[in-house]
Formats: structure tokens, C-alpha cells, sequence
């Protein structure tokens, strides 16, 4: 864990709707063929799909503004970050299992939320004292990877959709 970080920053992206609109949209036309990859099976879902930019293309803009956010969390330029990101799509009645994400040489982890219906459940950051975060549509939130978090049921009668990425420093090597 990263000591000069905070717990975990919570950043409102700004002028959003429109491109978490057409990125929802794309999804729902979209079928499991379509994903370039589905892991961890948990729970009856796969909490992890990759997809390719170029399938959606809203995604190139969005992942480029988080991307933007990463760099000024590590203090570090843009072009020295390296990201990997995941859709997350959490039916009613779903949850995600408490985890981290300290497996390789990531340096920070985050979620962005694209569709976030009423009581589509929290997350909880476990820390010292756990940290319960409301989630928003076009809010971002970087914590460190070695942090266990989850995702409470969702409580609501619709799909969330979100964005998990994980990021670190290009190696000059």
C-alpha cells in the first residue's frame, strides 16, 4: 500500500450523461459473443468483461478522461500510465464479493460508475474503520489495490453498470 495516498479518492466527472448514456446503450446491443473476455465467475455472473474501445467507441473518451484522473492521483505524466479496465454489470439481486486487487504491479484501483439506479448497493471500502460510498453515475473512485473492497446487493430493479480498472507506472527499462 501506498502511505503518501489517501484511503481513497472520490472525483465527480463532469459533463458525463451523454457518453454514459451511449456506452450503456452500446452494452445492451451487445451479446456475450461480442466480449473479448469474461472472468471471475462468482455468484452466478461473471463480475469481470473486457471489451475492446474500438466495440464502444465512447469508451476511447471516457477511459482517456480516467486515465487523466489516474495520472494526477500518482503524481505522475500521462503517458507513463498503464491501465487495464473491465465492465461490471451487477443485475437486481447481485453482489460483489469482498476482494483486492494487489496481484501484479498495480499502483492504484478504481471504480467509474456509468448507470447507478436507486439501491443499487454501496461500496465498502475495508480499512481501519470501513468506508460505505453511495455510488453516482460520472463518479470515480481511486483506492489503493491492496485494499479489500466489495459491492452490497443490488437492492434496485435494474442493472448497474460500471467501469473496475486497475493502473502503474511504465518501467523506463
Amino acid at each position: 500500500m501506498h502511505e503518501t495516498f489517501p484511503t481513497y479518492k472520490k472525483i465527480l466527472l463532469q459533463d458525463m450523461a451523454s457518453i454514459n448514456s451511449s456506452i450503456l446503450t452500446a452494452f445492451q446491443t451487445m451479446s456475450p459473443k461480442d466480449y473479448d473476455k469474461q472472468t471471475h465467475y462468482f455468484h452466478g455472473r461473471y463480475e469481470n468483461i473486457y471489451i475492446n474501445e474500438e466495440r464502444i467507441p465512447q469508451l476511447e473518451l471516457l477511459i482517456s478522461k480516467i486515465k487523466n484522473e489516474v495520472s494526477k492521483y500518482l503524481n505522475a505524466d500521462n503517458k507513463q500510465i498503464k491501465m487495464g479496465f473491465w465492465l461490471n454489470v451487477m443485475m437486481p439481486g447481485q453482489v460483489t464479493s469482498r476482494h483486492c486487487h494487489d496481484d501484479l504491479d498495480e499502483m492504484v484501483s478504481g471504480v467509474y460508475y456509468i448507470k447507478v439506479p436507486d439501491q443499487s448497493g454501496k461500496l465498502i471500502l475495508h480499512s481501519d474503520k470501513d468506508i460505505e460510498i453511495e455510488p453516482q453515475e460520472s463518479m470515480l473512485i481511486l483506492f489503493s489495490p491492496a485494499l479489500d473492497h466489495q459491492v452490497l446487493v443490488n437492492n434496485s430493479q435494474d442493472i448497474r453498470l460500471s467501469i473496475g480498472l486497475n493502473a502503474c507506472l511504465i518501467s523506463d527499462n
